[in-house]
């Protein structure tokens, strides 16, 4: 279980860096530091489809299958199912949006989706924090990274980056913590005081 979730986890981080940067290459209208990595997958994007698919639905899928083997990993299936719906939220971030209309259905679900599964992956990691079954290592890089979320967010408000920046920011702390556990984990140390097994 230890190697699944690891791969799993290194698999999403992987495959998200490496779609962002092919699909902004082959995308001259985006822009880095300015928009939404969303814009990707707008309606009459070039590879719009493919983004969504690869760049969302995929590494979406990835996260949720990682979220679940953690959670196993953990003997807390609550903590899995919590991590996994950040995943189904980032993979349903793959409807595609309409860039001229930020009020419709569709639109409005993009942003439900995305936050909502950001706020089930935080209360994961607020759960993980509190359950004395696990190591202290664990328990302080759920805390960490929960707290490293409160910066982008404050740094927005202080205006010293654009709101797009704030949601790559976010991206890199999430993803950066599944990277990290992931290596724990292959490691054999990402959940001390568990069992390795699997």
């Amino acid at each position: 279980m230890h190697r699944l979730a690891a791969t799993l986890g290194i698999s999403a981080v992987g495959l998200f860096g490496i779609a962002l940067v092919v699909f902004s290459g082959l995308n001259p209208g985006f822009d880095p530091l300015d928009d939404y990595v969303s814009k990707l997958g707008a309606l009459g994007q070039p590879h719009a489809m493919w983004w969504n698919v690869i760049g969302f639905v995929a590494v979406g899928a990835l996260l949720a299958g990682f979220g679940l083997a953690y959670g196993r990993i953990l003997h807390d299936r609550f903590v899995g199912v919590l991590l996994a719906l950040f995943g189904i939220g980032f993979g349903a971030a793959g409807i595609p949006l309409d860039l001229g209309d930020g009020n419709s259905p569709l639109a409005k679900a993009h942003v439900v989706a995305i936050c909502l599964g950001l706020a089930a992956w935080l209360f994961g990691l607020a759960r993980m924090a509190h359950l004395t079954s696990l190591g202290n290592a664990t328990r302080s890089s759920a805390n960490i990274a929960a707290g490293l979320l409160v910066l982008p967010i404050l740094g927005q408000g202080a205006q010293w980056w654009s709101m797009p920046v704030t949601h790559r920011l976010v991206f890199l702390v999430v993803f950066g913590w599944v990277a990290i556990t992931s290596i724990r984990l292959l490691r054999g140390v990402a959940a001390p005081g568990c069992t390795r097994a699997g």
